[in-house]
Protein backbone atom coordinates (compact mmCIF):
# COMPACT_ATOMS: atom_id res chain seq x y z
CA UNK A 1 0.00 0.00 0.00
CA UNK A 2 3.13 2.11 1.13
CA UNK A 3 4.24 1.81 -2.84
CA UNK A 4 0.93 2.31 -4.42
CA UNK A 5 0.15 5.46 -2.24
CA UNK A 6 4.01 6.99 -3.26
CA UNK A 7 3.23 5.87 -6.77
CA UNK A 8 0.23 7.99 -6.77
CA UNK A 9 1.93 10.97 -5.51
CA UNK A 10 4.75 11.11 -8.32
CA UNK A 11 2.01 10.51 -11.25
CA UNK A 12 -0.04 13.49 -9.63
CA UNK A 13 2.86 15.75 -9.11
CA UNK A 14 4.54 14.45 -13.01
CA UNK A 15 0.89 15.46 -14.46
CA UNK A 16 1.16 18.66 -12.54
CA UNK A 17 3.99 19.64 -14.09
CA UNK A 18 3.47 18.85 -17.38
CA UNK A 19 0.00 20.40 -17.07
CA UNK A 20 1.60 23.57 -16.21
CA UNK A 21 4.22 23.49 -19.06
CA UNK A 22 1.52 22.83 -21.28
CA UNK A 23 -0.01 26.53 -19.78
CA UNK A 24 3.02 28.37 -20.06
CA UNK A 25 3.95 27.29 -23.75
CA UNK A 26 3.30 29.72 -26.28
CA UNK A 27 2.78 32.63 -23.63
CA UNK A 28 3.30 36.56 -24.95
CA UNK A 29 6.55 37.50 -22.42
CA UNK A 30 9.48 39.33 -22.28
CA UNK A 31 12.25 36.87 -22.58
CA UNK A 32 14.93 40.24 -21.70
CA UNK A 33 15.13 43.51 -21.59
CA UNK A 34 18.55 45.46 -21.52
CA UNK A 35 19.48 48.64 -21.44
CA UNK A 36 22.53 51.40 -21.88
CA UNK A 37 22.00 54.77 -20.22
CA UNK A 38 24.50 57.30 -21.06
CA UNK A 39 25.22 60.59 -19.22
CA UNK A 40 25.95 63.37 -20.99
CA UNK A 41 28.37 66.26 -20.45
CA UNK A 42 25.00 68.86 -20.93
CA UNK A 43 23.22 66.75 -18.37
CA UNK A 44 21.30 65.27 -21.63
CA UNK A 45 21.09 61.25 -20.99
CA UNK A 46 20.74 59.15 -23.89
CA UNK A 47 18.40 56.01 -23.29
CA UNK A 48 18.98 52.15 -25.44
CA UNK A 49 16.50 49.74 -24.53
CA UNK A 50 17.08 46.48 -26.17
CA UNK A 51 14.13 44.34 -25.48
CA UNK A 52 13.62 40.56 -26.90
CA UNK A 53 9.69 40.36 -27.04
CA UNK A 54 8.28 37.03 -27.29
CA UNK A 55 4.90 37.08 -28.56
CA UNK A 56 4.66 33.17 -28.49
CA UNK A 57 2.00 31.59 -30.42
CA UNK A 58 0.28 34.88 -30.72
CA UNK A 59 0.18 36.79 -34.00
CA UNK A 60 0.54 40.33 -33.53
CA UNK A 61 1.11 43.69 -35.02
CA UNK A 62 4.57 44.77 -33.00
CA UNK A 63 4.69 46.62 -29.77
CA UNK A 64 4.25 49.72 -27.64
CA UNK A 65 6.20 51.59 -25.12
CA UNK A 66 4.84 54.34 -22.67
CA UNK A 67 7.10 56.32 -20.87
CA UNK A 68 5.80 58.91 -18.45
CA UNK A 69 7.23 62.47 -19.47
CA UNK A 70 4.94 64.75 -16.95
CA UNK A 71 4.96 64.94 -13.28
CA UNK A 72 3.69 66.51 -10.43
CA UNK A 73 6.56 67.35 -8.69
CA UNK A 74 8.69 70.50 -7.00
CA UNK A 75 5.93 72.44 -6.59
CA UNK A 76 4.03 72.00 -9.99
CA UNK A 77 4.28 70.08 -13.32
CA UNK A 78 7.59 68.94 -13.99
CA UNK A 79 7.98 67.56 -17.89
CA UNK A 80 10.90 65.70 -19.01
CA UNK A 81 12.13 66.47 -22.32
CA UNK A 82 12.20 63.35 -25.03
CA UNK A 83 13.58 63.62 -28.52
CA UNK A 84 15.35 61.18 -31.05
CA UNK A 85 13.35 58.62 -30.98
CA UNK A 86 14.63 55.82 -33.07
CA UNK A 87 13.18 52.09 -33.55
CA UNK A 88 15.56 49.56 -34.81
CA UNK A 89 15.94 46.07 -35.11
CA UNK A 90 19.20 44.21 -33.77
CA UNK A 91 20.86 44.33 -37.09
CA UNK A 92 20.12 48.48 -37.32
CA UNK A 93 17.21 48.11 -39.75
CA UNK A 94 14.50 50.53 -38.74
CA UNK A 95 11.13 49.37 -37.61
CA UNK A 96 8.20 51.68 -38.79
CA UNK A 97 6.79 53.58 -35.56
CA UNK A 98 4.56 56.38 -34.63
CA UNK A 99 4.50 58.37 -31.70
CA UNK A 100 1.52 60.20 -29.24
CA UNK A 101 1.76 61.85 -26.44
CA UNK A 102 -1.65 60.41 -24.48
CA UNK A 103 -2.28 61.58 -20.86
CA UNK A 104 1.47 62.20 -18.76
CA UNK A 105 3.14 59.65 -21.34
CA UNK A 106 4.99 59.24 -24.73
CA UNK A 107 3.59 56.38 -26.40
CA UNK A 108 5.77 54.75 -29.08
CA UNK A 109 4.11 52.09 -31.14
CA UNK A 110 5.89 50.25 -33.50
CA UNK A 111 4.97 47.77 -36.02
CA UNK A 112 2.58 47.59 -39.33
CA UNK A 113 -0.81 47.16 -39.01
CA UNK A 114 -0.57 45.05 -42.72
CA UNK A 115 1.65 42.92 -40.96
CA UNK A 116 1.69 40.07 -37.98
CA UNK A 117 4.37 38.54 -36.00
CA UNK A 118 5.31 35.95 -34.03
CA UNK A 119 7.62 33.91 -31.99
CA UNK A 120 10.56 36.76 -31.14
CA UNK A 121 11.83 39.91 -32.14
CA UNK A 122 14.24 42.35 -30.56
CA UNK A 123 13.54 45.53 -30.77
CA UNK A 124 16.19 48.59 -30.00
CA UNK A 125 14.57 51.66 -29.16
CA UNK A 126 16.71 54.63 -28.16
CA UNK A 127 15.92 58.61 -27.36
CA UNK A 128 17.35 61.83 -25.93
CA UNK A 129 15.81 62.98 -22.69
CA UNK A 130 16.48 66.12 -20.72
CA UNK A 131 15.84 67.53 -17.63
CA UNK A 132 16.45 63.71 -15.81
CA UNK A 133 19.26 64.67 -13.69
CA UNK A 134 18.33 66.24 -10.59
CA UNK A 135 20.82 68.37 -8.45
CA UNK A 136 21.79 68.52 -5.01
CA UNK A 137 23.82 70.15 -2.60
CA UNK A 138 26.49 67.48 -2.57
CA UNK A 139 26.11 65.21 -5.50
CA UNK A 140 23.85 65.10 -8.69
CA UNK A 141 22.01 61.95 -9.34
CA UNK A 142 19.55 59.83 -12.10
CA UNK A 143 16.70 58.14 -10.81
CA UNK A 144 15.36 56.08 -13.39
CA UNK A 145 12.66 53.50 -13.14
CA UNK A 146 14.30 51.59 -16.44
CA UNK A 147 11.75 48.65 -16.99
CA UNK A 148 8.49 50.33 -15.96
CA UNK A 149 6.21 48.69 -13.43
CA UNK A 150 2.81 49.10 -15.85
CA UNK A 151 3.07 46.13 -17.89
CA UNK A 152 0.58 42.62 -17.90
CA UNK A 153 3.04 40.37 -18.90
CA UNK A 154 6.56 39.36 -17.02
CA UNK A 155 10.05 39.99 -18.10
CA UNK A 156 12.65 36.65 -17.41
CA UNK A 157 15.76 38.83 -17.74
CA UNK A 158 16.50 42.72 -16.83
CA UNK A 159 19.57 44.50 -16.73
CA UNK A 160 21.16 47.97 -17.29
CA UNK A 161 24.34 49.62 -17.88
CA UNK A 162 24.62 53.18 -16.92
CA UNK A 163 27.70 55.13 -18.24
CA UNK A 164 29.02 57.99 -16.72
CA UNK A 165 31.30 60.90 -17.96
CA UNK A 166 34.94 60.04 -18.00
CA UNK A 167 36.03 62.78 -15.10
CA UNK A 168 32.89 60.61 -12.84
CA UNK A 169 35.43 57.77 -11.96
CA UNK A 170 35.32 58.65 -7.92
CA UNK A 171 32.83 58.67 -5.53
CA UNK A 172 30.30 57.41 -7.45
CA UNK A 173 26.85 56.17 -5.24
CA UNK A 174 24.49 53.53 -6.58
CA UNK A 175 21.92 51.08 -5.80
CA UNK A 176 18.78 49.36 -7.59
CA UNK A 177 15.49 48.41 -6.70
CA UNK A 178 13.43 45.56 -8.29
CA UNK A 179 9.61 44.66 -7.50
CA UNK A 180 6.57 46.27 -7.39
CA UNK A 181 5.82 50.34 -6.93
CA UNK A 182 7.58 50.94 -3.52
CA UNK A 183 9.47 47.74 -3.11
CA UNK A 184 12.52 48.62 -1.01
CA UNK A 185 13.82 45.21 -2.13
CA UNK A 186 17.50 45.61 -3.92
CA UNK A 187 18.90 43.74 -6.74
CA UNK A 188 22.57 43.67 -7.92
CA UNK A 189 24.55 46.73 -9.03
CA UNK A 190 27.98 46.95 -9.39
CA UNK A 191 30.89 50.01 -10.61
CA UNK A 192 33.93 49.40 -13.20
CA UNK A 193 35.55 53.19 -13.66
CA UNK A 194 32.84 55.42 -14.39
CA UNK A 195 30.50 52.27 -15.85
CA UNK A 196 27.60 51.24 -13.22
CA UNK A 197 25.80 48.05 -13.67
CA UNK A 198 22.80 46.98 -12.68
CA UNK A 199 20.72 43.42 -12.60
CA UNK A 200 17.50 42.47 -11.10
CA UNK A 201 18.87 38.75 -10.92
CA UNK A 202 15.41 36.98 -11.06
CA UNK A 203 11.83 37.20 -13.22
CA UNK A 204 9.95 40.49 -12.71
CA UNK A 205 6.31 39.44 -12.71
CA UNK A 206 3.45 41.76 -13.97
CA UNK A 207 2.66 44.63 -12.17
CA UNK A 208 6.90 44.70 -11.51
CA UNK A 209 9.88 46.40 -12.35
CA UNK A 210 13.37 47.78 -11.95
CA UNK A 211 14.51 51.10 -10.96
CA UNK A 212 18.43 52.15 -10.60
CA UNK A 213 20.19 55.80 -9.04
CA UNK A 214 23.51 56.66 -9.85
CA UNK A 215 25.19 59.36 -7.75
CA UNK A 216 28.24 61.12 -8.56
CA UNK A 217 29.80 64.42 -7.57
CA UNK A 218 28.90 67.72 -8.40
CA UNK A 219 30.45 69.77 -11.11
CA UNK A 220 30.54 66.83 -13.74
CA UNK A 221 26.94 67.99 -15.31
CA UNK A 222 26.32 71.44 -15.13
CA UNK A 223 23.02 72.90 -13.87
CA UNK A 224 20.72 74.53 -15.97
CA UNK A 225 21.08 78.34 -15.39
CA UNK A 226 18.38 80.64 -13.28
CA UNK A 227 17.30 81.35 -16.64
CA UNK A 228 16.90 77.95 -18.25
CA UNK A 229 15.16 76.92 -15.27
CA UNK A 230 12.43 79.80 -15.41
CA UNK A 231 11.96 78.96 -18.78
CA UNK A 232 11.31 75.39 -18.01
CA UNK A 233 9.24 76.29 -15.56
CA UNK A 234 7.40 78.60 -17.46
CA UNK A 235 6.96 76.17 -20.68
CA UNK A 236 5.67 73.40 -18.06
CA UNK A 237 3.70 75.59 -15.83
CA UNK A 238 1.32 77.66 -18.34
CA UNK A 239 -0.70 78.91 -16.09
CA UNK A 240 1.97 81.26 -15.26
CA UNK A 241 1.13 83.42 -18.54
CA UNK A 242 -2.18 83.94 -16.52
CA UNK A 243 -1.49 86.56 -14.55
CA UNK A 244 -0.02 88.23 -17.21
CA UNK A 245 -3.11 88.06 -19.76
CA UNK A 246 -4.92 89.20 -16.77
CA UNK A 247 -3.09 92.28 -15.56
CA UNK A 248 -3.10 92.96 -19.44
CA UNK A 249 -6.90 92.80 -19.53
CA UNK A 250 -7.43 94.64 -16.19
CA UNK A 251 -5.07 97.42 -17.04
CA UNK A 252 -7.48 98.17 -20.47
CA UNK A 253 -10.59 98.06 -18.39
CA UNK A 254 -9.42 100.27 -15.86
CA UNK A 255 -7.85 103.02 -18.98
CA UNK A 256 -11.47 102.57 -20.49
CA UNK A 257 -13.58 102.94 -17.37
CA UNK A 258 -11.52 103.35 -14.36
CA UNK A 259 -8.75 105.76 -15.12
CA UNK A 260 -10.00 109.59 -13.64
CA UNK A 261 -10.63 111.93 -16.20
CA UNK A 262 -7.85 115.03 -16.45
CA UNK A 263 -8.65 118.15 -15.41
CA UNK A 264 -7.17 121.34 -15.83
CA UNK A 265 -3.88 120.48 -15.35
CA UNK A 266 -3.20 122.93 -12.43
CA UNK A 267 -3.27 123.60 -9.13
CA UNK A 268 -5.07 126.90 -7.80
CA UNK A 269 -5.25 128.21 -4.45
CA UNK A 270 -8.26 127.57 -2.80
CA UNK A 271 -9.09 129.57 0.81
CA UNK A 272 -12.37 127.74 1.26
CA UNK A 273 -13.44 124.48 1.49
CA UNK A 274 -14.09 123.74 -2.27
CA UNK A 275 -18.09 123.29 -3.07
CA UNK A 276 -18.72 124.23 0.81
CA UNK A 277 -17.61 120.54 1.40
CA UNK A 278 -17.51 119.10 4.95
CA UNK A 279 -14.26 117.73 6.01
CA UNK A 280 -15.51 114.00 5.86
CA UNK A 281 -16.94 115.08 2.08
CA UNK A 282 -13.65 116.46 1.19
CA UNK A 283 -11.74 113.18 3.27
CA UNK A 284 -13.93 110.72 0.73
CA UNK A 285 -13.26 112.55 -2.14
CA UNK A 286 -9.55 113.01 -2.23
CA UNK A 287 -8.51 109.18 -1.71
CA UNK A 288 -12.76 107.94 -3.07
CA UNK A 289 -12.63 106.21 0.69
CA UNK A 290 -14.74 107.12 3.58
CA UNK A 291 -12.15 106.39 6.03
CA UNK A 292 -13.07 106.17 9.88
CA UNK A 293 -10.68 109.21 10.14
CA UNK A 294 -13.20 111.01 8.08
CA UNK A 295 -15.99 110.60 10.92
CA UNK A 296 -14.04 111.83 14.05
CA UNK A 297 -13.03 114.89 11.93
CA UNK A 298 -17.12 115.15 11.41
CA UNK A 299 -17.28 115.22 15.41
CA UNK A 300 -14.84 117.84 15.97
CA UNK A 301 -16.33 119.96 13.24
CA UNK A 302 -19.85 119.95 14.34
CA UNK A 303 -17.80 120.41 17.75
CA UNK A 304 -16.20 123.45 16.20
CA UNK A 305 -20.10 124.86 14.58
CA UNK A 306 -21.74 124.35 18.10
CA UNK A 307 -23.73 121.26 18.34
CA UNK A 308 -21.66 119.66 20.45
CA UNK A 309 -18.37 120.22 23.02
CA UNK A 310 -15.81 117.45 24.31
CA UNK A 311 -14.60 117.47 27.53
CA UNK A 312 -11.53 115.74 28.34
CA UNK A 313 -11.46 113.71 31.61
CA UNK A 314 -8.43 111.52 33.30
CA UNK A 315 -9.74 108.99 35.76
CA UNK A 316 -7.34 107.21 37.89
CA UNK A 317 -7.44 102.92 37.35
CA UNK A 318 -6.26 100.23 39.22
CA UNK A 319 -2.80 100.92 40.57
CA UNK A 320 -3.15 104.14 40.16
CA UNK A 321 -2.88 104.43 36.62
CA UNK A 322 -4.80 107.25 34.76
CA UNK A 323 -6.90 106.73 31.35
CA UNK A 324 -8.37 109.50 29.66
CA UNK A 325 -12.03 109.56 28.55
CA UNK A 326 -14.08 111.88 26.74
CA UNK A 327 -18.03 113.13 27.08
CA UNK A 328 -20.03 114.82 24.64
CA UNK A 329 -22.05 116.89 25.54
CA UNK A 330 -25.13 118.47 23.31
CA UNK A 331 -25.35 121.95 22.89
CA UNK A 332 -28.10 122.19 20.36
CA UNK A 333 -31.25 120.61 19.76
CA UNK A 334 -31.63 121.31 16.11
CA UNK A 335 -30.46 119.19 13.66
CA UNK A 336 -27.35 119.58 11.53
CA UNK A 337 -28.24 119.85 7.54
CA UNK A 338 -26.28 116.96 6.57
CA UNK A 339 -27.42 113.60 6.40
CA UNK A 340 -24.32 111.91 7.65
CA UNK A 341 -23.84 114.78 10.19
CA UNK A 342 -27.47 113.80 11.55
CA UNK A 343 -26.76 110.46 12.06
CA UNK A 344 -23.16 111.31 13.80
CA UNK A 345 -25.32 113.30 16.43
CA UNK A 346 -27.69 110.29 16.43
CA UNK A 347 -25.19 107.18 17.06
CA UNK A 348 -23.94 109.62 19.99
CA UNK A 349 -26.74 110.92 21.38
CA UNK A 350 -29.99 107.87 21.36
CA UNK A 351 -32.84 110.30 20.77
CA UNK A 352 -35.04 107.08 22.18
CA UNK A 353 -33.33 107.64 25.97
CA UNK A 354 -34.45 110.23 28.25
CA UNK A 355 -31.86 112.75 29.43
CA UNK A 356 -30.49 113.00 33.54
CA UNK A 357 -33.98 115.22 33.64
CA UNK A 358 -36.57 112.63 32.19
CA UNK A 359 -36.52 114.52 28.64
CA UNK A 360 -36.59 112.64 25.23
CA UNK A 361 -32.82 112.49 23.77
CA UNK A 362 -29.45 112.16 25.79
CA UNK A 363 -28.00 115.22 26.61
CA UNK A 364 -24.49 113.60 27.57
CA UNK A 365 -22.11 110.59 26.34
CA UNK A 366 -18.84 109.43 27.29
CA UNK A 367 -16.90 107.83 24.50
CA UNK A 368 -16.06 104.86 26.16
CA UNK A 369 -20.18 104.01 26.39
CA UNK A 370 -19.81 103.83 22.61
CA UNK A 371 -17.60 101.17 22.50
CA UNK A 372 -19.26 98.14 21.00
CA UNK A 373 -22.26 100.41 19.84
CA UNK A 374 -21.04 103.12 17.37
CA UNK A 375 -19.62 100.63 14.88
CA UNK A 376 -23.28 100.06 12.95
CA UNK A 377 -23.33 103.99 12.83
CA UNK A 378 -19.95 104.63 11.51
CA UNK A 379 -21.38 102.25 8.54
CA UNK A 380 -24.31 104.19 7.51
CA UNK A 381 -22.39 107.05 7.90
CA UNK A 382 -20.00 105.65 5.37
CA UNK A 383 -22.74 104.39 3.18
CA UNK A 384 -23.87 108.52 3.53
CA UNK A 385 -20.83 109.96 2.52
CA UNK A 386 -20.62 107.27 -0.83
CA UNK A 387 -24.21 108.25 -1.92
CA UNK A 388 -23.61 111.82 -1.28
CA UNK A 389 -20.04 112.19 -3.71
CA UNK A 390 -22.49 110.32 -6.37
CA UNK A 391 -25.80 111.91 -6.11
CA UNK A 392 -23.32 115.20 -6.70
CA UNK A 393 -22.20 114.01 -9.65
CA UNK A 394 -18.36 113.59 -8.51
CA UNK A 395 -18.18 110.16 -9.07
CA UNK A 396 -19.35 108.15 -12.27
CA UNK A 397 -20.87 105.34 -9.60
CA UNK A 398 -20.77 104.45 -6.04
CA UNK A 399 -17.32 104.26 -5.53
CA UNK A 400 -17.45 101.43 -2.70
CA UNK A 401 -20.34 99.61 -4.34
CA UNK A 402 -18.20 99.34 -6.98
CA UNK A 403 -14.85 98.57 -5.31
CA UNK A 404 -17.28 95.58 -3.12
CA UNK A 405 -18.71 94.17 -6.83
CA UNK A 406 -14.57 94.15 -7.75
CA UNK A 407 -13.47 92.15 -4.80
CA UNK A 408 -16.29 89.86 -5.12
CA UNK A 409 -15.16 88.98 -8.66
CA UNK A 410 -11.60 88.95 -7.26
CA UNK A 411 -12.07 86.43 -4.12
CA UNK A 412 -14.72 84.38 -6.29
CA UNK A 413 -11.94 84.18 -9.85
CA UNK A 414 -8.50 84.12 -8.02
CA UNK A 415 -10.76 80.72 -5.75
CA UNK A 416 -11.74 79.38 -9.03
CA UNK A 417 -8.72 79.69 -10.86
CA UNK A 418 -6.55 78.69 -8.17
CA UNK A 419 -8.78 75.62 -8.12
CA UNK A 420 -8.80 74.76 -11.42
CA UNK A 421 -5.17 75.77 -12.35
CA UNK A 422 -3.94 73.63 -9.06
CA UNK A 423 -5.91 70.22 -10.17
CA UNK A 424 -3.99 70.79 -13.87
CA UNK A 425 -0.57 72.14 -12.26
CA UNK A 426 -0.54 71.75 -8.91
CA UNK A 427 1.55 74.38 -6.58
CA UNK A 428 2.42 76.49 -9.51
CA UNK A 429 -1.19 76.42 -10.78
CA UNK A 430 -2.55 77.65 -7.45
CA UNK A 431 0.10 80.26 -7.32
CA UNK A 432 -1.25 81.72 -10.93
CA UNK A 433 -4.60 81.58 -9.71
CA UNK A 434 -4.09 83.53 -6.73
CA UNK A 435 -1.99 85.89 -8.27
CA UNK A 436 -4.25 86.90 -10.98
CA UNK A 437 -7.36 87.33 -8.44
CA UNK A 438 -4.97 90.07 -6.50
CA UNK A 439 -4.47 91.78 -9.91
CA UNK A 440 -8.14 91.74 -9.89
CA UNK A 441 -8.40 93.49 -6.28
CA UNK A 442 -6.08 96.08 -6.83
CA UNK A 443 -7.75 97.08 -10.52
CA UNK A 444 -10.76 96.87 -8.40
CA UNK A 445 -9.32 99.31 -5.78
CA UNK A 446 -8.88 101.58 -8.34
CA UNK A 447 -11.30 100.99 -10.61
CA UNK A 448 -13.98 103.85 -9.11
CA UNK A 449 -13.77 106.68 -11.25
CA UNK A 450 -14.28 110.76 -11.40
CA UNK A 451 -16.17 113.00 -13.48
CA UNK A 452 -15.32 116.03 -14.79
CA UNK A 453 -16.83 117.66 -11.93
CA UNK A 454 -14.90 115.27 -9.75
CA UNK A 455 -11.91 115.64 -11.14
CA UNK A 456 -11.99 119.50 -11.24
CA UNK A 457 -12.68 119.16 -7.28
CA UNK A 458 -10.05 117.14 -6.58
CA UNK A 459 -7.93 119.77 -8.01
CA UNK A 460 -9.82 122.37 -6.04
CA UNK A 461 -8.66 120.16 -2.84
CA UNK A 462 -5.20 120.21 -3.61
CA UNK A 463 -5.50 123.57 -4.08
CA UNK A 464 -6.79 124.19 -0.52
CA UNK A 465 -4.64 121.43 0.84
CA UNK A 466 -2.02 124.00 -0.10
CA UNK A 467 -3.54 126.47 1.45
CA UNK A 468 -3.36 124.89 4.71
CA UNK A 469 -0.12 123.52 4.44
CA UNK A 470 2.27 126.28 3.02
CA UNK A 471 4.93 127.78 5.39
CA UNK A 472 4.64 131.67 5.84
CA UNK A 473 7.46 132.38 3.23
CA UNK A 474 5.33 130.52 0.98
CA UNK A 475 1.89 132.23 1.81
CA UNK A 476 3.87 135.63 0.22
CA UNK A 477 2.95 133.35 -3.19
CA UNK A 478 -0.70 133.71 -2.72
CA UNK A 479 -2.95 136.37 -4.29
CA UNK A 480 -5.32 138.16 -2.24
CA UNK A 481 -5.01 135.27 0.52
CA UNK A 482 -7.18 135.97 3.68
CA UNK A 483 -6.07 137.10 7.22
CA UNK A 484 -5.60 134.56 9.47
CA UNK A 485 -7.56 134.82 12.97
CA UNK A 486 -8.17 132.12 15.75
CA UNK A 487 -11.68 131.70 14.07
CA UNK A 488 -9.77 130.49 10.77
CA UNK A 489 -7.92 128.37 12.75
CA UNK A 490 -10.63 126.45 14.27
CA UNK A 491 -12.98 126.28 11.49
CA UNK A 492 -10.46 124.73 9.28
CA UNK A 493 -8.94 122.54 11.19
CA UNK A 494 -10.98 119.68 10.70
CA UNK A 495 -10.97 119.84 7.36
CA UNK A 496 -6.83 119.95 8.10
CA UNK A 497 -6.99 116.57 9.72
CA UNK A 498 -8.71 114.90 6.87
CA UNK A 499 -6.24 115.87 4.65
CA UNK A 500 -3.42 115.28 6.84
CA UNK A 501 -1.81 118.29 7.58
CA UNK A 502 -2.98 120.13 10.69
CA UNK A 503 0.08 120.21 12.06
CA UNK A 504 1.17 122.10 9.26
CA UNK A 505 -1.44 124.39 9.54
CA UNK A 506 -1.37 124.72 13.02
CA UNK A 507 2.08 126.07 12.90
CA UNK A 508 0.95 129.32 10.98
CA UNK A 509 -0.89 130.24 13.92
CA UNK A 510 1.68 130.08 16.36
CA UNK A 511 2.04 133.46 19.07
CA UNK A 512 -1.61 133.98 17.79
CA UNK A 513 -3.60 131.26 19.22
CA UNK A 514 -3.34 131.24 23.03
CA UNK A 515 -6.64 130.38 24.86
CA UNK A 516 -9.17 127.15 25.00
CA UNK A 517 -11.66 127.42 23.16
CA UNK A 518 -15.66 127.38 23.91
CA UNK A 519 -16.18 123.45 22.50
CA UNK A 520 -13.57 121.88 24.54
CA UNK A 521 -12.55 121.25 27.83
CA UNK A 522 -9.91 120.21 29.39
CA UNK A 523 -9.02 120.07 33.54
CA UNK A 524 -5.36 119.65 33.19
CA UNK A 525 -5.01 122.74 32.98
CA UNK A 526 -2.30 122.99 30.54
CA UNK A 527 -1.49 125.72 28.24
CA UNK A 528 -2.63 126.32 25.21
CA UNK A 529 -1.43 126.96 21.45
CA UNK A 530 -2.45 126.24 17.75
CA UNK A 531 0.34 123.66 18.27
CA UNK A 532 -0.95 121.92 21.25
CA UNK A 533 -4.64 121.96 19.98
CA UNK A 534 -3.80 120.09 16.92
CA UNK A 535 -1.93 117.66 18.81
CA UNK A 536 -4.38 117.13 21.32
CA UNK A 537 -7.68 116.70 18.38
CA UNK A 538 -4.89 113.99 17.07
CA UNK A 539 -5.26 111.80 20.05
CA UNK A 540 -8.57 112.35 19.85
CA UNK A 541 -9.34 111.46 16.20
CA UNK A 542 -6.79 108.20 17.40
CA UNK A 543 -8.86 107.41 20.47
CA UNK A 544 -12.04 107.98 19.16
CA UNK A 545 -11.32 105.81 15.88
CA UNK A 546 -10.47 102.79 17.91
CA UNK A 547 -13.97 103.49 20.41
CA UNK A 548 -16.10 103.50 17.09
CA UNK A 549 -14.99 101.27 15.19
CA UNK A 550 -15.01 98.76 17.71
CA UNK A 551 -17.05 95.46 17.38
CA UNK A 552 -18.00 93.03 19.92
CA UNK A 553 -16.64 89.76 19.49
CA UNK A 554 -18.12 86.56 18.52
CA UNK A 555 -18.23 83.62 20.81
CA UNK A 556 -16.84 80.84 19.46
CA UNK A 557 -16.61 77.60 20.66
CA UNK A 558 11.03 64.77 -5.79
CA UNK A 559 13.44 63.79 -3.87
CA UNK A 560 16.73 61.86 -3.73
CA UNK A 561 16.50 57.57 -4.40
CA UNK A 562 19.48 57.26 -2.11
CA UNK A 563 17.00 58.41 0.67
CA UNK A 564 13.79 56.76 1.21
CA UNK A 565 14.14 56.01 -2.50
CA UNK A 566 12.17 52.55 -3.83
CA UNK A 567 11.01 50.86 -6.91
CA UNK A 568 8.91 52.54 -9.31
CA UNK A 569 9.94 56.22 -8.06
CA UNK A 570 12.58 59.02 -10.00
CA UNK A 571 11.73 59.44 -13.54
CA UNK A 572 11.06 56.68 -16.42
CA UNK A 573 8.79 53.81 -16.13
CA UNK A 574 5.68 53.32 -17.64
CA UNK A 575 5.24 50.08 -19.60
CA UNK A 576 3.80 48.73 -22.42
CA UNK A 577 2.41 45.31 -24.50
CA UNK A 578 1.85 44.61 -27.70
CA UNK A 579 -0.62 45.19 -30.51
Amino acid sequence: MRYKALLVFLLYLFCTFFARAQDFSGVEKIASFAGEIKINSDSTIDVKETIAYDFGDQQKHGIFRFIPVKYKARGGNYNLRISNIKVADENGAPYNFTTSYPGDNVEIKIGDADKFVSGTKNYVISYVIRRAVNYFPDHDELYWNFTGDKRQIPIESSSLKVILPEAAKENLQYKCFQGVFGSTNECAASVSENIIEYNSGEILNPGEGMTIVAGWPKGITPEPTVFQKMLDIARDNWTLFVPIIVFALMFRLWSKKGRDPRGRGTIIAQYESPDQLAPAEIGTMIDGSADNQDVSATIIDLAVRGFLKIKRMEEKGFLGIKSTDYTFIKLKDEEPERNFEKEVMKGIFDPEKADANGASGEKEKKLSDLKNKFYKTLSDVKDLLYKGVTEKRYYTSNPNNTRILWIVAGVMSGGFLAGIFGSIQGGWGIFSGIVSGIIILVFGWLMPAVTAKGAELKENILGFKDFLSVTETDRLKFHNAPEKNPQMFEKFLPHAMVLGVEKEWAKQFEGMYNQQPDWYEDSSGRMFSAIILSSIVSDFSSTATAAMASQPSSAAGGGSGFSGGGGGGGFGGGGGGSW
